[in-house]
């Protein structure tokens, strides 16, 4: 092991970022796919009443913390509501603050 493989970083062992390295043509292709998925997102405004696994909710929270952060400090957190009552409260704050938002700060 080399010294960059030793490092101690606020006392955890550094882990070197070894990227996966593809042909040029696999590149492309797996550009193409991503794209693809990308530019089906949608922001949505209309929810389902369809129940959801709570391991899907768990794998797509564990999805979005790896998300880049500056010196990758991730200061987010994340939280899953499942109670009606809280949720019709967190829709009415929202829906308050985005309308502050674009009456007042845009």
């Amino acid at each position: 092991m080399n010294q960059k493989e030793n490092k101690i970083i606020n006392g955890a062992k550094h882990i070197l970022f070894k990227p996966d390295k593809y042909p040029e043509k696999e590149m492309i292709t797996r550009s193409e796919f991503f794209f693809n998925e990308m530019n089906h997102r949608r922001s949505v405004r209309e929810f389902s009443s369809k129940p959801v696994p709570k391991e899907l909710i768990e794998n797509i929270i564990k999805t979005a913390s790896t998300a880049p952060s500056g010196a990758n400090k991730q200061p987010w957190i994340f939280c899953a509501v499942s109670d009606p009552e809280i949720k019709t409260k967190i829709r009415i704050a929202a829906e308050k603050e985005e309308k502050e938002s674009y009456e007042n700060r845009m």
